[in-house]
């Protein structure tokens, strides 16, 4: 089972880089550039000796995001580091190592810091998520005080959320386009419709577990089925001392 860090690595590794020079009082290297998340989401990236580190993002979708209070949990979760957003971007935030890096003995002082930045994307998708938790919490869960999320994700995907009396509910809409990914997925859908009628009043928890169990068995069958590659050498000149050609 892959797991997903909810920050970008990138990000989070070149501001510390950057801040780590910073309190050593080098000269901090010039940096610009593009980091493209695996889902589309583009991140713009620039840092100098004379200017503060930016970190700008822009998801398809953002306006999508927007009607369920995105901008509030930014303002919330950033502060002043949030600023007019680069043209073509959704979001930019601005560090200025002098004046807005906590000021502290160790580097557990401005880590946390770092690592919010470097949750830029999981920020930008926290109000969806905490609007219809209160809405469960609040078990205002009929249609005519909300409606259900939609969040077109990506071109062939859309991700809808709702809330219920006793839980939030997540559906992603998506669709499969290579023949094996089709084979896999409904292979996968017919063994949970499965296992959710013979473990019916099994916890949720339990369920996901043994799905886990499965798909990873799963994979190492597919792993095993896969043909193995035939290797023929050709023999090039007459003579008994000639090597043979490399494999074809």
């Amino acid at each position: 089972m892959i797991l997903l860090e909810v920050h970008n690595r990138i990000i989070e590794e070149l501001l510390t880089v950057q801040i780590e020079a910073f309190l050593r009082k080098e000269k901090l290297v010039e940096v610009k550039t593009d980091v493209v998340d695996f889902d589309g989401a583009m991140y713009h990236v620039t840092s100098s000796r004379d200017k503060p580190f930016t970190v700008s993002i822009k998801l398809k979708f953002y306006r999508d995001l927007e009607r369920y209070g995105t901008d509030d949990v930014l303002r919330r979760e950033y502060g002043d580091l949030l600023v007019a957003p680069l043209e073509g971007y959704n979001v930019t935030l601005s560090l200025d190592f002098n004046t807005q890096l906590p000021k502290g003995e160790t580097n557990e002082a401005w880590l946390p810091l770092v690592r919010k930045i470097a949750m830029l994307k999981r920020n930008c998708f926290a109000a969806v998520f905490e609007k219809y938790f209160e809405f469960q919490s609040k078990q205002e869960t009929k249609t005519e005080t909300h409606k259900r999320a939609v969040i077109h994700y990506r071109d062939d995907e859309t991700m809808y959320v709702d809330a219920s009396s006793d839980r939030v509910i997540v559906i992603f809409s998506t669709v499969f386009k290579d023949p094996d990914d089709n084979i896999i997925g409904r292979v996968f859908m017919e063994e949970f419709k499965e296992r959710r009628r013979q473990f019916q009043q099994a916890p949720q928890a339990y369920l996901h577990a043994h799905m886990r169990h499965k798909t990873n068995e799963f994979l190492k069958r597919l792993q095993l089925a896969r043909p193995e590659v035939k290797k023929n050498f050709r023999r090039i000149g007459n003579n008994a001392g000639d090597a043979p050609a490399a494999t074809e």
